[in-house]
């Protein structure tokens, strides 16, 4: 068992240093950061790939930097049957000296030939903020918010920077870093004034790799890309986009450390809240030409084409028929304007359908959008659709196009319907068209009328609606002081219940009349006559005497004689009480209407 491992070790061995043997050497130099302080460590790291090359040659650096200690490591891939492997060699140095400096090339010898990788241009500064300007000097071009060594940094990057008015500009976000991010947010967008916006969507993760500036190599992602379409002519300018990141802070303990290697663990480095910025970038819009400029044209910009299409080539008067127009290509698809079909006067048409599909590529807005027309034809014959035509502007060939459609023949057979069965009496299309303008359809179906001008709020329901709650308000108050007046005023009460105290003794009245009780009658209706004055006068029943009544009632300016027939009833009354002989039911019923005569008169002369 351990003679086949040694074989198979062996075999990998060779294949290894036979696949290094025929691989291109590659050498690549790179810097964990560019701008460093004075006496602060950095690392240059020499990454050698593919063949057997020998150790780095470093290019002088005594005068700006000492070397403070190596390190290297060697990874082996294979890929696809294909075997690859790179030593990597870290220096650690020390800068000495401050001021802008060139790591020249990295050289490595590998199969009688020399590889050389690209010079690094780094600045050692006297403390971190950086060296203090010189008087009139301009501030450094630095993108706002980058970190003070260049490791964190935001970039908006466009894919052209001269366009033509609604031709897209894809804008692409960056973050570019050299330290731990652990989080991004708190977006502050620009608001693209000016654009018209088309939003590509961005999946959970930003997608990511890795690139080399000026030796440093950073982890690029993209956190967002938009394509924007410029409305006018002239240089505009896209604003800057900011963000929150919490990044690893930056630890630096002596080269070699044993523990080094435990504690930048990125799970022990504390984070801190950087917040990054891109610069503004400015492109100049070109205006569209007007040399050239075809009829129709509504300002679409891009590379499209037309199709125009029906569902079916024959059918009969009074059935539908849908023409479908799209316009598919790149560009500004959703403010591509409606096509206009010249439709026979014959047919009549409803509203187009539209509906759209935007796709999002690499680097372009591209989809359709489609309109679908339903027609009717009115009349049999043969029909043709004529050409549907498109114009937009090509900004590639700088040229105006005129996209067409292929006319379209419909074969109309006679229907069954309305319609069909009218006569034109030899009447031509053309006064078939005029009439058109002029007739309406009939309804079928009766539709409720209403008259010109009407107004709801002038209807009686309404402005009864609006008196309800009103009117409903004062008698709630007029009711409520009536209350309170019955309970606080004697006299009013006694005089506002008299005439119901007076109908209830004559209810009773009438029960001894029934009962032929006749000095139970006559008692009852005396009550009810002394009653129904003394609760009007607010005087007590029992001092109701014959002078002091006739006295009370002139008073009150009441008709002597409705007072005689007030007395002469309550004469009646005493004297049927007392006297031997009993009134037949004939007389108490004539007495009876004549003292309710009494109350009543009594009752409006009070």
């Amino acid at each position: 068992m351990t003679t086949i491992r040694a074989i198979l070790l062996l075999a990998i061995g060779g294949v290894v240093l036979a696949s290094n043997s025929l691989a291109q050497v590659t050498v690549t130099a790179t810097v964990d950061r560019t701008r460093i302080g004075l006496n602060e460590d950095f690392t240059l790291s020499v990454e050698v790939s593919g063949g057997n090359a020998g150790e780095p040659q470093l290019p002088a650096m005594e005068s700006f930097a000492r070397l403070a200690g190596t390190s290297s490591s060697q990874s082996i891939q294979i890929i696809n049957g294909r075997m690859s492997s790179s030593h990597t060699y870290h220096y650690t140095f020390i800068a000495v000296a401050t001021g802008s400096f060139e790591i020249g090339p990295v050289e490595v010898a590998a199969g009688g030939q020399t590889y050389r990788s690209a010079p690094i241009r780094i600045e050692i500064l006297p403390a971190a903020g950086g060296p203090p300007a010189a008087p009139g000097a301009p501030p450094p071009q630095t993108d706002p918010g980058v970190t003070a060594d260049g490791s964190l940094f935001l970039r908006a990057e466009v894919d052209r920077k001269q366009v033509y008015v609604n031709q897209p500009v894809i804008v692409t976000f960056k973050i570019y870093t050299a330290r731990n991010v652990r989080n991004y947010g708190n977006a502050r967008l620009p608001t693209f004034t000016g654009f018209w916006v088309e939003d590509f969507p961005m999946p959970r993760q930003p997608r990511t790799y890795q690139q080399v500036i000026n030796g440093q190599r950073y982890l690029v992602a993209e956190v967002k890309r938009t394509a924007i379409f410029p409305q006018t002519a002239g240089r505009s300018t896209i604003e800057a986009m900011s963000l929150d990141c919490e990044v690893a802070v930056a630890q630096r303990r002596r080269p070699r450390d044993l523990f080094d290697s435990f504690f930048d663990d990125p799970f022990f480095a504390p984070f801190e809240r950087v917040t990054i910025a891109s610069r503004p970038v400015t492109i100049e819009v070109l205006p569209l030409p007007a040399a050239g400029k075809p009829a129709g044209f509504a300002g679409a910009v891009g590379n499209y084409t037309l199709s125009a299409t029906v569902d079916r080539s024959t059918l009969k008067v009074n059935e539908a028929i849908t023409l479908t127009v799209k316009i598919s290509g790149q560009g500004n698809i959703k403010t591509l304007p409606a096509p206009a079909p010249e439709l026979p006067p014959d047919f009549e048409v409803y509203d187009p359908k539209v509906s759209q599909d935007v796709e999002h590529g690499e680097t372009q807005i591209s989809g359709s959008k489609t309109w679908e027309y339903v027609m009717v034809p009115r009349f049999a014959g043969t029909h043709v659709l004529k050409p549907i035509t498109f114009a937009y502007f090509d900004p590639r060939t700088r040229q105006y196009v005129t996209a067409s459609s292929k006319p379209i023949t419909l074969t109309v057979d006679p229907g069954t319907g309305e319609y069909s069965a009218v006569t034109l009496g030899g009447a031509s299309k053309e006064d078939v068209r005029l009439l058109g303008q002029d007739i309406r359809f009939i309804a079928i179906n009766a539709a409720p009328l209403q008259r010109l001008g009407a107004a709801n709020y002038t209807s009686a329901w309404f402005v009864t609606l609006l008196v309800l709650p009103v009117a409903g308000f004062l008698g709630a108050l007029v009711w409520q002081r009536h209350q309170a007046k019955l309970a606080s005023n004697v006299a009013y009460a006694r005089s506002r219940r008299a005439a119901a105290a007076a109908q209830r003794q004559l209810k009773a009245a009438r029960k001894r009349l029934q009962a032929n009780d006749s000095k139970g009658f006559y008692a009852e209706v005396q009550r009810a006559l002394t009653g129904f004055l003394g609760n009007k006068l607010n005087v007590a029943e029992a001092g109701l005497v014959t002078e002091r009544i006739e006295q009370l009632l002139r008073e009150k300016n009441v008709a002597p004689a409705l007072i005689s027939d007030y007395l002469n009833c309550l004469y009646t009354c005493d004297y049927q009480r007392f006297a031997p002989a009993t009134a037949t039911s004939a007389e108490m019923q004539q007495f009876y209407q004549q003292a309710a005569a009494v109350l009543e008169q009594l009752e409006d002369a009070l």
